[in-house]
């Protein structure tokens, strides 16, 4: 008895202590990706729309780069820290820092070291001195990105939370400095530098990450694993990053700007829906070992709260967008429901991918990536000439279809009983309210749409023997009264 009630206090132990973890990386989340939305209303007032196009082509410029300097090595920690022990798993861990940091300062340097010797431009809209900064950033972004992996997977997640929280105000009060100041641009670019280097230093301070040179087996040993999750990274940035590029190419950095405000709002969505995939993402594949049916119903659910997102940002955000921003950026609303069709499909790639994540054919997954990146550029070189809407509507179909095809694949490896045809009818009410809710009808007509297409989503996901419950027990107290 005794026995039985310590097990049972030690899994209620572990179980807190999980979803004091989760809570802790959800408050820092929202520190890093939440503030910069908050901050919105208060820099469009410093920056016009051509000076947040800049902003946004830098900061998806180096997104790429920053890929291509770190190879992707936090993700072999994960991989062979993950699986050692004591005195191993730290001397792994110092291997792939210094690997890291290196990768990154030497090109980082190199890029200095080539802007630094070349004739810029003197009709280009972009000056040198952000693009000299940005490279700056990124001597260290891959060692960041590779200390914050390691503190967390020493499961160390208050003081994680703590140094999010602390560099990412210190951050915001840099930028407004900055900006007040009247340094425009290159005052957020470096505020975000000094805000990370401190990060970096807390981090590496915090962990007792060393330099450690490692063996050429280690280094090559490392590569052959991140090679393909790094051309992975870039597969995915042909769906979502490349299209600024095409934006500004076919429009204007201004246009650009405007964008990169409906796509930030459009991250609220994304944003929202991680609270749910931290609590399915660890116990998905333990559902599916256990009840097939139950976590069949539960990716639908998933699937459905994502378009009740999609529709209720589609309708509140363009009036957020309108009354928290400067007329200058009144075109930005009138993107914002495209911008959350491209980010639809990627969400939905995330729960139907079950079925080939539990057969383990991530190479598939791969493929699927690759072939949607490429006709997505493709069919952007083509259509960018006719306008935004044509990259948007090229994109978000895109996604769709690679939604369509990580489906099929997933059914094919292994089958779980959806009800194909509820899923469509979500789809398909989704996007016709979303088109509705982006057509500049009257507030009541928004509404009733926003209303009827929400209510049309749950009933779709209500099981049918609560329906008909409700409907018996409804029936049965009709036949009372008379």
């Amino acid at each position: 008895m005794s026995v039985s009630y310590g097990i049972r206090q030690r899994i209620k132990k572990i179980s807190s202590s999980q979803a004091g973890d989760m809570a802790s990386y959800a408050i820092a989340l929202f520190f890093m990706k939440g503030l910069s939305l908050i901050m919105l209303p208060i820099i469009t007032r410093y920056l016009a729309p051509a000076e947040m196009g800049q902003l946004e082509i830098l900061a998806v410029t180096g997104a790429l780069l920053g890929i291509l300097f770190s190879v992707a090595l936090h993700e072999a920690l994960y991989r062979f820290a993950g699986q050692a022990k004591g005195e191993e798993q730290a001397k792994i861990a110092n291997s792939l820092f210094t690997m890291t940091l290196l990768f990154s300062f030497c090109a980082g340097c190199t890029g200095i070291a080539f802007l630094a010797h070349i004739e810029w431009p003197t009709d280009w809209e972009l000056e040198k001195t952000p693009v000299l900064i940005l490279f700056g950033s990124l001597t260290i972004e891959g060692a960041l990105a590779m200390s914050l992996a390691w503190l967390r997977m020493l499961e160390r997640s208050k003081i994680f939370t703590l140094i999010c929280i602390v560099t990412s105000s210190l951050q915001v009060t840099l930028v407004l400095l900055g900006l007040e100041i009247g340094f425009s641009i290159n005052g957020v670019l470096i505020a975000g530098f000094i805000a990370h280097l401190i990060q970096l230093g807390w981090v590496v301070r915090t962990t007792q990450l060393k330099l450690h040179i490692p063996t050429s087996r280690f280094v090559k040993q490392s590569l052959k694993y991140t090679a393909p999750i790094m051309l992975s990274g870039i597969c995915a940035f042909g769906l979502n990053g490349a299209e600024r590029w095409f934006i500004l190419e076919g429009e204007s950095f201004a246009t650009l700007g405007q964008y990169a405000i409906a796509a930030k709002f459009a991250l609220a969505m994304c944003i929202l829906v991680q609270p749910f995939g931290m609590w399915w993402m660890p116990k998905r594949f333990a559902m599916l070992d256990s009840n097939v049916e139950k976590a069949t119903r539960i990716t639908e659910k998933g699937i459905a709260y994502i378009c009740l997102l999609a529709l209720t940002i589609s309708l509140c955000g363009q009036w957020a967008l309108e009354f928290l921003l400067t007329d200058t950026y009144t075109p930005a609303s009138q993107l914002l429901t495209g911008a959350i069709f491209m980010v639809l499909g990627k969400e939905y790639c995330e729960l139907l991918n079950l079925g080939l994540l539990k057969q383990k054919k991530t190479t598939t997954l791969f493929y699927i990536n690759l072939v949607s990146a490429i006709f997505a550029i493709t069919a952007m070189m083509v259509t960018y000439q006719y306008g935004i809407w044509s990259i948007i509507l090229t994109v978000g179909i895109t996604q769709l279809l690679r939604a369509i095809a990580i489906f099929a694949f997933s059914q094919r490896s292994f089958r779980l009983p959806y009800n194909t045809y509820k899923l469509g009818i979500i789809l398909v009410i989704t996007l016709v309210g979303m088109a509705t809710l982006n057509s500049n009808a009257s507030i009541v007509t928004m509404l009733f749409t926003w209303v009827v297409t929400c209510f049309g989503i749950i009933i779709s996901v209500i099981p049918n023997k609560i329906r008909i419950f409700g409907s018996l027990s409804k029936l049965t107290s009709d036949s009372k009264a008379l």
